[in-house]
């Protein structure tokens, strides 16, 4: 995955094939949904198959863009992450969460200490969060947990 900066996703979203960046219909609709700020879409499900997930993260699938139409949303409440791929297309969601001002909760579960530890350090910037629900499927080692520590003694 090619390392792009918020201003990219910013210059191009305007013009941006859904279709292109993404592996199903039905991502293409989620990520549809977050460009238009669609007001019913306040509390998305992220993860693998399942009659749940509202976007199912697959090969294809640019999870930068995700992140950007995250961030920039302003109806997304409630975020329930229940996988997130490890390295830079991981990372790249993540930082896109980081920019969000809306999301008051945010569910994880089924996440390698990377993935744990990307969206430890993301909520850092997010000073509306009111409620962190941390399921117990997550492969988390000793950094994770101290990102973790670190974000609680910060009072976020």
């Amino acid at each position: 995955m090619e390392n792009r900066d918020y201003n990219y996703y910013q210059a191009n979203a305007a013009d941006i094939n859904l279709e292109e960046i993404t592996s199903s219909a039905l991502n293409a609709y989620s990520l549809m949904r977050l460009r238009d700020d669609d007001d019913n879409l306040y509390h998305l499900y992220l993860g693998v198959e399942g009659s749940i997930m509202q976007f199912a993260f697959r090969e294809g699938d640019d999870l930068g863009w995700l992140g950007y139409f995250i961030g920039r949303s302003q109806c997304i409440q409630r975020l329930s992450i229940y996988y997130l791929p490890d390295g830079e297309a991981g990372h790249a969601f993540v930082e896109g969460i980081a920019r969000n001002q809306s999301i008051q909760y945010i569910g994880i579960d089924n996440l390698s200490n990377d993935g744990f530890t990307s969206i430890m350090r993301a909520l850092h910037s997010l000073s509306q969060l009111e409620e962190l629900y941390i399921g117990q499927n997550n492969n988390v080692d000793t950094d994770g947990w101290s990102e973790l520590g670190t974000l609680l003694e910060s009072g976020v």
